[in-house]
């Protein structure tokens, strides 16, 4: 009996490459997180959220967390272009750059990471923001719980607990 994540199916991406993290990435993954927070998250948060999420991932923070992480970059032609990571059985920091987006990276690092997961786990959590709850779903997670937290200007913050179970399978 094997114990598993259900199968990702994954694109070959000739031109891009996975590669686990360095400190030598540590720019390109501070500007990945950044670039994508600015661009995509005022879609669905307003500015005093986003403001939150840049504190949340401020450089200082990073590199502390980067450390005790299994993470890994997304690269096409030597520029870093996504980034995620695993802490314990949590996913963590997953930033794919707006123009990529759409395109099965995000599938092809996520394939990556539960490839890499604690296999003790019996779930791979996460906590999502709103405008990737789609996406998850579409790769087997599921809803757990409904999260707000109360920003200082009076407005919310949004987000899901989601989580994926394993799978046995008799091979």
């Amino acid at each position: 009996m094997v114990r598993r994540f259900p199968v990702i199916e994954v694109k070959m991406y000739p031109s891009c490459t996975i590669e686990k993290y360095t400190d030598a990435y540590f720019d390109g993954v501070f500007d990945v997180v950044h670039i994508t927070i600015e661009k995509i998250y005022p879609k669905y948060y307003p500015q005093a959220a986003v403001d939150f999420f840049h504190e949340h991932h401020s450089e200082d923070k990073m590199r502390t967390q980067l450390l005790n992480e299994f993470t890994m970059v997304l690269l096409e032609g030597g520029k870093l272009f996504g980034v995620g990571s695993l802490s314990g059985n949590e996913i963590k920091r997953f930033f794919i750059l707006p123009e990529y987006q759409g395109n099965g990276y995000g599938t092809l690092l996520l394939a990556e990471l539960e490839k890499n997961a604690d296999s003790k786990c019996d779930t791979l959590t996460l906590d999502s923001s709103l405008g990737a709850v789609t996406f998850y779903r579409k790769h087997g997670f599921v809803y757990k719980d409904y999260k707000i937290i109360n920003l200082l200007d009076g407005s919310y913050l949004c987000y899901l607990e989601m989580a994926k179970g394993i799978i046995e399978d008799a091979r």
